[in-house]
């Protein structure tokens, strides 16, 4: 393809030529549209229908004319009629081929359509709903689809109310559609996740009406439409239980089912009916479903990360990706479906899956969106009804559970303490059922091999005692410790007392049986203790063996340089750590001696065999205890383990040594595969086992350029991944981090997120501690509006401790009036309020930079007047304020800066203020501040110096206007100039004489208290 056609425009999508080129399908819809223009051109339109038909007759040559009419549809709006009706005269194969372009065109491109030509696509499905175009529902459903992409919410409000209008309009096309179609379940379920979220969204509340009438409208009037969804269908209502139309369903849902619809089971039927896998494909945008399917086929669990991030950024940043996170879960468990009579999928998609879901609820934010995701992950299990293919909706669960327990434990008992509570309070009256469901769900593993075993989570370590006893107590399927032991000693006994092997003349053989059994039972004392040790044993075993195995078949690729030294520090498994260590010392020295032969493969094979070794104390290795104190007998006894020889190592190598990039080497391929390495010799940095000299900082960063990151990045990922595994460690590396790291670490706005979103009570306390010690410092002045910007989109109980930190290190105004534009009142409240805290506390005069940067905001809000209500409290700042906003109001006047200016305000950014804005801004003071007991609104304003402003500005004559529209403002300026006036003073101060008389005696032995003040000034103070 030459240069001069991939630089052709199109008229259909946007292209970036810098990274893009024509895609095929718009270059084959032009090439269409212009041979069929070619051949219709500068004829009537009787003829131009002879030609089209002529050219048609050919069944081959149908495709490219309907979609080269369709391409002038989209493409040229003037003439659009004239192009549908056109297709409608061709449609003699019930516009199969157009219906299949606009497929095409909405599963590929529509998200890179032109607005034009996006508006071209609305008008085709309006004139073919119209039409009563057979099967156009089917391909509306995939523009519904794109609501469920995660989308800027402006866009995607765009396309919704496009949709909304095009259901409400057509409402009886809608109702007389033949019964059980996609379209009103798909449409469901999309539009009760958007009701949910829009209720916190400002300014849709005529949208959200309409989709409250159309799902209270589809769930009367094609109720058995909405059934397909089975159990799903209860979901929705639970989304939609808090708006009062869907009352009414829910009573007949309970109570009396039959008015839903003749011979309808009510909310049993519902349980037991599972959801179309169709239905459940439909809930996420088609580019959603290719890139989840790609996941789950190609990635392998261990290099996810970037993938996951990539997804995040892509489709659950917006403000609806809470609810898109619960209908992952739930497409996610139904894509299992698809590979049910074709091969089954491997381990590893199994394992991504798996991965993938754990990460989604990870994400959830904590309280309503996590357990609604819990919700929709277990439900298949509250719901549960045996059949050939139900078990492969349970099986993700259990996975997602067994892979939390070794990654994140708390949120793994969460799920169990969840399945727990869920099943009881789900629904009192269907509690025996939903116990027994879950019971079966939990059997259904054991029968399709899923498991051989529960105890396998159940019985993990990391599970809760009184979690697991609670489980054992509440579905009764978990055998009890102390039966393990005699669990196939008794199911043979007991096979002796089976009717089959019973005869008639055996009465006493089967007494004395009953006897022995008795006996057997009775001398049945193993203790839990002794059971849960001998299982960890037996798994510690077969870890063991398993390692072996893997360590052998690694060896059969390792040099012979390294293979003997390898295989003694394998050995010593089992050996103490002084061996151990020794062992590992001498694998060094190896390595070192043979440097040479050290290439990439050699690096990767000897980094997955010292992990093979250290799996042990990898998984063995405890948090660190609550109030965990550094002394020397503790930290010999952490770092005792084989794998901190590396680190101190590494630590005693200066720069230049040879044997120093072998080490970085290793080290970071281990971290590859396994990201607890690089937090670990953090904590070795921190312990002060390298020595603490400049050598063992720059270790840390060495290995950051081996693995190709930035410090900062790997910071956050070392902090987060370390919040996860050990909190306490986690809130032990903070001030180590920020001391020794305080350059990449100051100005990093998600390191510093990290710490507002896992920091608990007690941490925080320790933080704010170091900070008044003055061990560490958070913020610079620099970097401090970045940060604050950043924190605008946490949430809320993270914003609140950040600006406990803010104040903890007692960060000066000046810091956040670069951003002080940016906070929307009332949306950014947690910020504001941090601002209010910050003007109370405030220990220097104001300045006209900060009266500026008040001013300049919008008038339509309130902030800036709480603000300047603040600054007054003490009589001196108001004082500084009132001549700040006389100088300030005599300026503009002379400058000419009476009205807002677009120019102006465009060149100086969010300084520019003028004499409307000010006189706005007062006159919201004296409106919501005057008439107070305090009255020191009326003191500030009776101010002389700005009573002097206000009496030029009367006596100019091109601030009239102004007067006018600030009359009030002006009057009563007027009234406290008066009472401020010589006779009236001295007339008042001779009624209050005697009283300050009498009180001066009581005044004289009460010393005055001043706050300290410094004076700071600026460019445009006087």
């Amino acid at each position: 393809m030459d240069l001069g056609k991939l630089k052709k425009q199109s008229k259909l999508i946007t292209i970036d030529f810098r990274f893009e080129s024509r895609l095929e399908l718009d270059e084959k819809f032009e090439a269409n549209f212009n041979y069929v223009q070619s051949r219709v051109l500068g004829l009537s339109e009787k003829e131009s229908h002879d030609v089209l038909l002529q050219m048609t007759s050919d069944p081959k040559n149908l495709d490219m004319v309907i979609s080269g009419l369709f391409y002038g549809l989209l493409t040229e709006p003037n003439n659009s009629h004239k192009f549908f009706a056109d297709m409608a005269l061709l449609a003699n194969d019930g516009w199969f081929c157009a219906l299949c372009n606009a497929n095409m065109v909405l599963m590929e491109i529509y998200h890179r359509l032109k607005p034009e030509c996006r508006e071209q696509m609305h008008f085709f499905f309006r004139e073919a709903i119209k039409s009563n175009v057979p099967k156009i529902d089917n391909v509306f459903i995939n523009l519904i689809r794109h609501l469920s992409d995660g989308n800027d919410f402006k866009e995607s409000s765009q396309l919704l109310g496009v949709v909304v209008s095009l259901l409400t309009d057509n409402i009886n096309w809608l109702a007389g559609l033949k019964p059980k179609v996609s379209l009103i379940p798909v449409c469901l379920l999309t539009f009760s996740r958007i009701i949910c979220e829009m209720s916190a969204l400002p300014n849709n509340d005529s949208l959200r009406s309409q989709l409250i009438y159309l799902c209270h409208w589809m769930i009367h009037e094609r109720f058995m439409d909405c059934v397909q969804l089975g159990r799903d269908l209860i979901l929705v209502l639970m989304r939609l239980s808090k708006i009062s139309e869907f009352t009414v369903v829910w009573k007949h849902l309970l109570y009396s089912p039959s008015k839903l619809a003749p011979n309808f089971g009510g909310i049993e039927e519902l349980m037991n009916r599972v959801c179309a896998y169709s239905l459940s494909c439909f809930r996420i945008s088609v580019a959603m479903q290719r890139k989840v399917e790609f996941m789950f086929n190609k990635i392998k669990p261990g290099t996810h990360d970037r993938f996951l991030e990539w997804f995040k950024i892509k489709h659950l940043s917006g403000s609806d990706s809470g609810g898109l996170r619960a209908e992952l879960i739930r497409f996610s468990l139904f894509l299992s479906w698809s590979d049910i009579g074709g091969p089954s999928p491997s381990f590893l998609a199994h394992e991504m899956r798996a991965v993938f879901l754990s990460w989604l609820l990870a994400q959830a934010n904590a309280g309503p969106d996590q357990q609604w995701c819990k919700l929709n992950l277990f439900w298949d299990w509250l719901c549960f009804e045996p059949n050939e293919i139900s078990h492969t909706l349970i099986e993700p669960g259990f996975n997602v559970m067994r892979q939390l327990l070794h990654a994140q434990p708390p949120l793994a008992n969460s799920l169990l303490d969840f399945l727990i509570r869920i099943s009881g309070e789900l629904h009192r009256p269907l509690q025996s059922k939903v116990t027994a469901s879950v019971t079966h769900a939990l059997q259904s593993l054991i029968d399709h091999n899923y498991t051989s075993s529960l105890t396998v989570v159940f019985d993990h370590q990391r599970v809760e005692k009184n979690i697991r006893e609670t489980f054992r107590d509440t579905f009764r399927i978990l055998p009890r410790p102390q039966q393990l032991g005699a669990t196939s000693g008794l199911n043979e006994r007991l096979e002796v007392l089976s009717p089959a092997n019973l005869e008639v003349d055996s009465v006493s053989n089967v007494s004395s049986d009953l006897n022995s059994v008795d006996d057997e039972l009775g001398t049945l004392t193993v203790s839990n203790n002794d059971v849960d040790e001998n299982m960890m044993v037996i798994a510690e075993e077969e870890e063991q063996s398993s390692c072996q195995e893997k360590i052998t078949a690694l060896l059969a690729a390792v040099r012979e340089e390294f293979r003997e030294a390898v295989e003694a520090l394998s050995g010593a498994v089992d050996s103490d750590n002084d061996t151990r260590c020794e062992m590992m010392q001498k694998l060094l020295s190896v390595i070192f001696d043979n440097d040479d032969a050290l290439d990439e493969e050699q690096v990767e094979l000897l980094a997955e065999c010292l992990l093979t070794v250290f799996a042990c104390d990898l998984k063995a290795r405890d948090p660190l205890p609550d109030g965990f104190v550094q002394n020397p007998e503790k930290l010999d006894e952490i770092f005792s383990r084989p794998i901190y020889v590396i680190f101190r190592n590494l630590c005693l190598t200066p720069d230049g040594d040879a044997t120093r990039q072998p080490l970085l080497s290793i080290i970071a391929e281990m971290c590859e595969k396994c990201p607890c390495i690089s937090y670990l010799l953090l904590f070795f940095l921190c312990s002060g086992r390298g020595d603490q000299s400049e050598m063992t900082t720059s270790a840390y960063s060495d290995l950051c350029r081996n693995l190709d990151i930035s410090v900062d990045q790997q910071l956050v990922k070392d902090m987060e991944k370390c919040h996860v595994d050990d909190f306490n460690l986690f809130a032990l590396l903070i001030p180590f981090v920020y001391e020794k790291f305080s350059s990449e670490a100051m100005g990093n706005a998600e390191l510093m997120k990290v710490l507002c979103h896992s920091l608990d009570a007690h941490q925080l306390a320790d933080v704010l501690g170091d900070i008044v010690k003055e061990n560490i410092a958070l913020f610079r002045k620099d970097s401090f509006p970045s940060i604050l910007h950043a924190s605008l989109q946490w949430e809320s109980v993270a914003q609140f401790i950040f600006w406990q930190l803010v104040h903890g290190e007692n960060v000066p105004i000046d810091w956040i009036l670069p951003v002080l534009h940016k906070l929307q009142y009332p949306k950014h409240g947690e910020a504001l309020t941090g601002v209010y805290l910050m003007l109370l506390r405030m220990d220097r005069e104001p300045n006209m930079n900060l009266l500026r940067n008040l001013l300049s905001r919008p008038t339509s809000d309130m902030f800036s007047v709480n603000c300047l209500k603040i600054l007054i409290r003490d009589p001196d700042y108001a004082s500084r304020v009132a001549e700040l906003l006389a100088s300030l109001m005599e300026k503009l006047i002379s400058s000419g800066d009476l009205l807002p200016s677009h120019a102006k305000n465009k060149r100086t950014a969010q300084r520019y203020v003028c004499l409307d804005q000010l006189f706005s801004h007062l006159d919201k003071f004296r409106q919501s501040c005057l008439s107070k007991d305090s009255h020191m609104a009326e003191s500030f304003l009776a101010q002389s110096r700005l009573q002097e402003a206000f009496t030029a500005a009367r006596a100019t004559e091109k601030v009239s206007s102004l007067r006018s529209r600030y009359s009030e403002l002006f009057a009563v300026m007027e009234i406290l100039n008066e009472d401020n006036s010589p006779n009236v003073r001295s007339s008042r101060r001779s009624k209050l004489q005697p009283r300050k008389q009498n009180e001066a005696s009581d005044d004289e032995s009460k010393p005055k208290k001043k706050r300290q003040k410094i004076t700071v000034l600026d460019s445009d103070s006087d």
